[in-house]
């Protein structure tokens, strides 16, 4: 059986469907409620366009410099031969924050939602320095012990044994995080590619430890709450029965 999961990471899933970041709905019908065309630069031209959720009507802007619509007086569609819009797009608002659970703190979230858009325009700079800011905020929201930043960061692969511990080696390794500098003018920009597997690894690793252990927790829940329903209902069917006995 193939496995589609990735498409609830993406914005966009095709012409008619997306992920809302307003109610959280994945696979949702959605509209383009108005498109428009402007100048970026004197020589730069970008598409942007207006996406309305079906279910919650909300609205959420997406700026592309890719020619993304075609224009017909006053109206304008998608251009046909576009299949990953997600891949044409280098902004929205809101960002792609609903992918990370609302579980992860608020503050990591945030540096990793800035440093993906920094990504996206390829401003490397502050893409590194707010990955390099989200990885220390982890560690302080932890109270990770240890010396250094490599110490602290195996504290972390001890407290959490659940997920990859490649994952933490991983960010172990991260180039020149280990030297602890401490200006970020001293820090050298991280290529694109780099960018992307340190972004990956950490969002794995906030998702095993913030988002599994309380999705485990809700499910045991739910079995309990089963399990009461059931034995109450047999006691019920118990004392009924010896009512009519009696």
């Amino acid at each position: 059986m193939k496995d589609f999961s990735y498409l609830d990471k993406k914005y966009f899933i095709d012409r008619t469907v997306y992920n809302c970041p307003f109610c959280n709905r994945n696979n949702v019908p959605y509209e383009v409620t108005l498109s428009f065309s402007f100048d970026w630069t004197p020589s730069k031209k970008c598409d942007g366009f207006l996406a309305k959720c079906s279910y919650c009507k909300h609205k959420s802007m997406h700026l592309s410099f890719d020619e993304i619509f075609v224009y017909y007086g006053s109206g304008s569609y998608l251009k046909p031969e576009i299949d990953d819009i997600d891949a044409k797009i280098f902004y929205s608002v809101p960002t792609s924050f609903f992918i990370l659970d609302n579980r992860v703190p608020t503050i990591i979230r945030e540096l990793i939602t800035e440093a993906e858009g920094c990504l996206k325009m390829n401003f490397l700079t502050g893409a590194s320095a707010c990955m390099r800011k989200a990885i220390y905020e982890l560690l302080v929201a932890e109270k990770a012990e240890g010396i250094d930043y490599e110490s602290r960061i195996k504290f972390l692969k001890r407290k959490y044994p659940d997920p990859d511990p490649s994952l933490f080696d991983i960010l172990v390794h991260i180039q020149d995080m280990i030297s602890d500098k401490i200006h970020e003018q001293s820090w050298d920009k991280w290529d694109s590619r780099y960018l992307k597997l340190i972004i990956e690894t950490l969002k794995t690793v906030l998702h095993d430890i913030y988002v599994l252990p309380k999705m485990k927790a809700d499910r045991s829940l739910v079995v309990q709450r089963l399990r009461q329903e059931v034995e109450e209902s047999k006691k019920g069917k118990k004392e009924k029965n010896n009512g009519q006995t009696a």
